[in-house]
């Protein structure tokens, strides 16, 4: 490892966390990529899967669009739970173990939807279903953003997200071709699927290590030093040169209460600045995301074919946002990007408002899908990293939680809008909030792209 290690300890909690961050890209994290990608996928599924499924839900179960709203609108009252209850557990017992458990939650969560047969039944179904989504999502963000190098991450989040590829196209590609031909019973199908996730979870709990900083922060020193040691021996087994370490003081590493957090007003100014635009972002995403095929339905009286088509089109044209966020997220500013790509999604959002062509609405839907998908890109990696290492967890579950409030409000919100104002209202509110919500972030939010983790914490996350 070269004679000038010799002069600091690199066994110390500074030391492990040094030795890890200057590891070279190895194919073992390629490996843990790959499987919180299907994690991400299983997640995805089993949110859109609703969008798809609710004018099928509506015509077969006669509830009505309040109701729709509702029911959509508690999936992410589940997902507000998740990402608080998500943080605090994996400070207590681990990155990986909530990510297993939780994947368990969502898959019988989504189990439970497809069993339903009631609306009350369904209302719980999708906030147990949005408590394991959001509880996975967010301890997942916090494990990129601990486990990979820090001049890789925006890349290796954008692999994780591939996830969102793969579920976005298959769920609508059965919605397009299974759901409007096979029967009363075809919306419970879909569900079925999302139950994979029972399946998958072992695969999580045995191929994933837990968090080197989450060890250091439990005292866990020796199993910090023998994950370390065996990832410094897999780069050198494959003649791959060890830079020597830059060590960098970290904070002490008791765990974080919320107490503390209220005495940290650096580390609240930034959850507060980075809550309100995730949380404006996440409305605009989910007006869009979730009401957009309804609007095709109801607005424009659109069949559920060609409706369903128009999505699939607007999932396909979204697989290239992965291959854009590699090339992008590791090279601009994380809030610069995030303000540039919500103000673009702004144009295309105006068009499917005041189209009725389908060449246009596709087009133009599918642009979104994009631009959209780069903002998201954008704040799943850069939430984690805005936080203190002693408070990640907690910080970025309170800032996710207010995201997935945005949600819950999209639901009620939208119905509203469409009732009143029909797809223009729903699209153009929208676009209008991408944009007000990233001024915020883009002013007061702090730098972190291509930053150490310990760098961004001893700047004092202020530092513009």
């Amino acid at each position: 490892m070269g004679n000038s290690e010799s002069s600091i300890n690199l066994s110390s909690s500074a030391g492990l966390i040094a030795r890890m961050d200057r590891l070279p890209v190895m194919k073992i994290h390629y490996f843990w990529a790959a499987l919180l990608a299907v994690n991400l996928m299983l997640e995805y599924y089993d949110n859109a899967i609703f969008a798809y499924a609710a004018p099928i839900i509506k015509a077969h179960t006669n509830y009505s669009t309040e109701q729709i709203g509702t029911i959509s609108s508690m999936f992410f009252v589940g997902m507000i739970i998740g990402a608080l209850v998500g943080g605090r557990l994996s400070d207590k017992f681990g990155r990986r173990s909530v990510i297993f458990w939780a994947t368990l939650l969502y898959s019988v969560g989504s189990l439970f939807t497809a069993l339903s047969t009631n609306y009350e039944m369904m209302l719980v179904s999708r906030v147990i279903t949005g408590i394991g989504v959001q509880a996975a999502t967010s301890v997942l963000l916090v494990y990129v953003a601990e486990m990979f190098p820090s001049h890789t991450r925006g890349r290796f989040l954008s692999i994780v997200t591939f996830g969102f590829v793969i579920s976005g196209v298959a769920a609508a590609a059965l919605a397009l071709f299974y759901l409007p031909n096979s029967g009363n019973d075809a919306w419970r199908h879909l569900f079925y699927v999302g139950s994979v996730g029972l399946l998958i979870a072992p695969m999580i709990r045995f191929g994933l290590p837990e968090s080197i900083r989450w060890y250091i922060s439990k005292n866990k020193y020796k199993q910090a030093e023998q994950l370390v040691f065996k990832l410094e021996q897999k780069a050198l087994s494959n003649n791959q040169i060890l830079k020597t370490p830059e060590v960098i003081a970290i904070e002490n590493s008791q765990e974080a209460t919320f107490s503390e957090l209220l005495k940290n007003k650096a580390v609240l100014f930034t959850i507060a600045i980075v809550g309100i635009g995730y949380f404006g972002s996440t409305l605009a995403y989910y007006l869009f995301g979730n009401w957009g095929i309804y609007s095709l339905v109801y607005g424009l009286k659109y069949s559920e074919d060609k409706a369903y088509y128009i999505f699939f089109m607007w999932n396909v044209i979204y697989c290239v946002t992965p291959f854009i966020a590699m090339i992008v997220l590791d090279r601009f500013e994380r809030k610069s990007m995030i303000l540039a790509m919500s103000a673009l999604a702004a144009f295309p959002l105006i068009a499917l408002g005041i189209s009725t062509t389908s060449w246009i609405l596709i087009a133009a839907g599918g642009l979104t899908s994009i631009l959209t998908g780069m903002v998201i890109n954008g704040y799943y990696t850069y939430i984690p990293e805005t936080i203190p290492t002693k408070l990640r967890a907690l910080g970025s579950g309170i800032i996710i939680s207010l995201g997935r409030f945005g949600g819950a409000v999209s639901g009620v919100l939208g119905a509203w809008l469409f009732t009143t104002a029909g797809i223009q209202g729903v699209m153009f509110t929208a676009a209008a909030f991408y944009i007000l919500f990233a001024l915020p972030v883009i002013f007061f939010g702090p730098l972190t792209t291509n930053r150490t983790l310990e760098a961004v914490n001893r700047q004092g996350l202020g530092d513009k």
